[in-house]
């Protein structure tokens, strides 16, 4: 049984892209992991389907549904 290897530049990678590829990845892990906990069901429901109220300093409320 013979192994099937293709060498970065046979695959048209080359050294400045593969560090793009290594950012724009890293860029995204971080990204995910810091707005994860934000992105529950509960918290996005509330944001949907709820009148937010601006105050007057800029703030945003969203006050609690009562058909909940």
């Amino acid at each position: 049984m013979s192994l099937f290897l293709l060498s970065f530049s046979e695959m048209g990678l080359n050294l400045p892209i593969l560090v793009i590829l290594v950012i724009f990845g890293g860029f995204f892990l971080i990204s995910f992991f810091i707005t994860s906990p934000n992105m529950d069901t509960k918290g996005l429901l509330r944001v949907l389907y709820s009148k937010p109220v601006r105050r007057a300093d800029g703030s945003v409320e969203y006050p609690e549904s009562r058909n909940n």
